[in-house]
């Protein structure tokens, strides 16, 4: 009668290194097939379609909308029914998604395309990865949310060359095929095969993998805790696609080089993936309130490094590095914070909450961002950015503070 006690740990560790693994591998595609992708097709796309920079990056935020508007109700059902039957149907919608913007020829389609990559965004990315990671390992989420954080920082490092390599190669459109077969025949299957679902409770909580994770905050101090955090993921949406997505142009714009623009903005993945990598080492002695004041500091303090000097590769450089040190440990806090300060029996709630009001900043930040390069100054998108960063670490400040006090007072 002992001898499943005794083969549950080497089974939970099993099954952790399985989940990550497998959904690391399906957000890299994930992200890297829609996010990445504009960042090197969207010029060539705007030449080949005729269309302006902010139309192309418009299919940006109808995608945005679209999951904004979804995803509230997808982390109630992903609680409830588990992760599984909704990361798969997210791939296959994915897939569609890609074959239409193979295909596309007009702003209509084009656009619908890009409704349709926002249906699958919540089913296939993050959140929902991240909800049906928790309730594979229960109490271990914090290191496995790290580990899958760590995988999916690699996706700038790996997709950005691989787009501009096929752009050149095959074409805009023939990658959007190739990308369909991605989700088909890579990510379909692997969440099929990882997400196979664990015995859980009423509320969708493992019964094993070493307990679950209770609320830190108490019900009176939720609601202003979901606000400040609402707000610092709304100002780091705001850098993530508005900046992000159009960095190269920044930089070609500031004087650099197109393949220096790329080689520099490729420092931002090991950056992405060193700050998870350490988070995963030494997390365990810190508490996650850390880890996003240090993604705070970090974020504020790279707009410091590049706004008072002239753009050279060095700069650009370290620029780069300190940016992609700020949101490595901001996507680990971001997303392991609503479990700890909320607990796991809503963590897909919150999720999905959560996503409303920062994609809906963050569908209008790529054409407020492409409007401020192409009407204005390219060091503009900067300061655009900087003034996000700042905001959001006043938010992380008050976030803390909100927490010490509920901790002192109990």
């Amino acid at each position: 009668m002992t001898a499943p006690a005794t083969d549950s740990a080497p089974t939970d560790r099993r099954l952790m290194l399985t989940a990550v693994g497998g959904l690391g591998i399906t957000q890299i595609i994930g992200w890297g097939t829609t996010f990445s992708s504009l960042t090197i097709f969207g010029t060539t796309i705007g030449v080949d379609l005729n269309f302006s920079r902010e139309v192309v990056f418009g299919g940006i935020t109808m995608m945005l909308l679209v999951s904004a508007l979804l995803a509230p109700r997808v982390g109630r059902l992903v609680d409830s029914k588990g992760a599984r039957p909704i990361m798969i149907a997210g791939s296959a919608t994915a897939a569609l998604a890609m074959i239409a913007l193979a295909f596309t020829h007009g702003i209509v389609t084009y656009l619908l395309a890009w409704v349709l990559v926002g249906v699958a965004m919540p089913m296939m990315l993050s959140n929902t990865a991240l909800v049906g990671l928790v309730q594979i390992v229960g109490s271990n989420a914090r290191r496995a949310i790290t580990g899958l954080m760590l995988l999916s920082g690699l996706t700038g490092t790996l997709f950005l060359p691989l787009n501009a390599m096929l752009l050149e190669s095959v074409g805009w459109r023939n990658t959007y095929l190739i990308f369909a077969l991605l989700h088909l025949l890579i990510c379909l299957p692997i969440h099929a095969m990882v997400l196979r679902r664990r015995d859980l409770d009423a509320m969708g909580v493992p019964r094993s993998g070493g307990g679950t994770i209770e609320g830190m905050l108490p019900p009176d101090k939720r609601f202003a805790a979901f606000i400040m955090l609402s707000i610092w993921s709304c100002t780091e949406g705001l850098i993530t696609w508005g900046l992000y997505m159009q960095i190269i142009d920044v930089f070609k714009g500031l004087g650099l080089s197109g393949a220096a623009a790329i080689g520099v903005w490729a420092m931002v993945g090991p950056s992405q993936a060193s700050a998870r990598f350490g988070e995963l080492l030494f997390g365990g002695r810190y508490s996650i309130l850390t880890t996003a004041f240090l993604s705070a500091i970090l974020t504020t303090g790279s707009f410091l490094i590049i706004l008072p000097f002239t753009t050279s590769v060095f700069v650009a450089g370290a620029f780069s590095i300190c940016l992609g040190l700020g949101h490595g440990f901001f996507a680990i806090a971001r997303n392991t914070l609503p479990l700890m300060l909320f607990g796991a029996r809503e963590y897909g709630t919150y999720m999905g909450r959560l996503m409303l009001p920062q994609n809906i900043v963050n569908a209008g930040a790529p054409v407020i961002f492409a409007i401020a390069i192409s009407r204005f100054h390219p060091s503009t998108a900067l300061w655009l950015a900087a003034g996000a960063a700042f905001a959001g670490f006043v938010a992380v400040i008050l976030l803390v503070r909100t927490c010490q006090r509920s901790s002192d007072a109990t």
